[in-house]
């Protein structure tokens, strides 16, 4: 029974190297012969003019039937490619271009005939005015810091503005550039992101650079009171005179290690308002408290003050 595999496997060498002359061969008179052969090549638009950008929608390959050695046609497919090229230097507007040969570049060296265009039989172009607009970048991120962290700051994005080139009718319209949208849960450090822009779908449009780069800076929380913070009273209507009883609160604020750390009673705005003042309450009125940056206001002693209100 193995009689037969004993005899394939003698001098296997040899056999293997005239089944591979063979083949050899075989290929070099198929190639010497000219055959007729259809593949895609690429479209080509060429003199498009400085002002002016394509609308529509053009395919990016025709379909061509060659005559030519099949060397020749192998080394076009594989190497050295034709395209098809169409000029736009004579048109302003739109017009419709019926594909022929004549338009079909096949490289230098090559001895091959384009015998037909066999699709698209024609390409409709149509022009509009081009416009470059420099456009803000609106992030969508979603991004939530971990317990006990906060942001330090808005993100940073990098560029805040991206140029927008398109056709001056469609582009006119856009008031910014979306992100693609991203979700960060439990941030504990400093993260970096780089996200592609959203495209808007315009024939024609081109965003430059094509991406950003979003910084996300994050720091521990902290807590801090500042004490003796004065008071003041606004929006006192003319001839009266208001004395604050007392004229200091004290705050307990939360934020950033960073922003907290330096704030001194003087770096905080603390106030009353006169329209607030109340008469059946003993004339007191809500303490108010502005914090700059990113610092949130915990507790304010005492939450009410007095105003004790003169005529001038």
């Amino acid at each position: 029974m193995d009689f037969l595999p004993r005899r394939l496997g003698e001098n296997y060498k040899v056999k293997l190297g005239l089944f591979i002359l063979a083949l050899l061969l075989w290929f070099l008179v198929v190639t010497q012969r000219r055959h007729e052969h259809s593949f895609n090549i690429p479209i080509e638009l060429a003199g498009l003019k400085p002002d002016k950008i394509i609308v529509t929608e053009v395919p990016a390959e025709a379909e061509v039937k060659f005559q030519a050695q099949g060397r020749e046609l192998l080394r076009m497919q594989f190497t050295d490619q034709p395209h098809l090229r169409i000029d736009l230097s004579s048109i302003s507007h739109f017009y419709t271009f019926h594909l022929h040969p004549d338009m079909v570049i096949i490289p230098g060296g090559f001895d091959a005939e384009v015998l037909d265009i066999i699709s698209p039989d024609s390409i409709e172009i149509i022009l509009g005015d081009r416009l470059e607009l420099k456009l803000p970048v609106s992030l969508q991120v979603d991004a939530q810091p971990a317990a006990g962290y906060t942001f330090l700051r808005d993100f940073r994005i990098s560029p805040q503005k991206v140029l927008v080139i398109g056709p001056r009718s469609k582009i006119v319209r856009l008031n910014s550039i979306k992100t693609e949208a991203a979700e960060l849960k439990g941030v504990k450090r400093n993260t970096e992101l780089q996200l592609n822009l959203k495209v808007p779908y315009i024939q024609g449009v081109e965003i430059v650079p094509s991406q950003v780069k979003v910084l996300i800076e994050v720091e521990r929380l902290g807590e801090r009171s500042i004490k003796r913070v004065p008071l003041k009273v606004r929006n006192i209507p003319r001839g009266r005179k208001v004395v604050i009883d007392p004229l200091s609160v004290d705050v307990e604020v939360s934020g950033g290690m960073s922003a907290i750390s330096g704030l001194e009673a003087d770096s905080i705005s603390a106030w009353a308002n006169f329209r607030e003042y109340d008469i059946t309450r003993g004339g007191r009125a809500p303490v108010h408290v502005d914090t700059p940056g990113r610092v949130n206001v915990e507790k304010i002693t005492p939450a009410e003050v007095r105003l004790i209100v003169r005529r001038e």
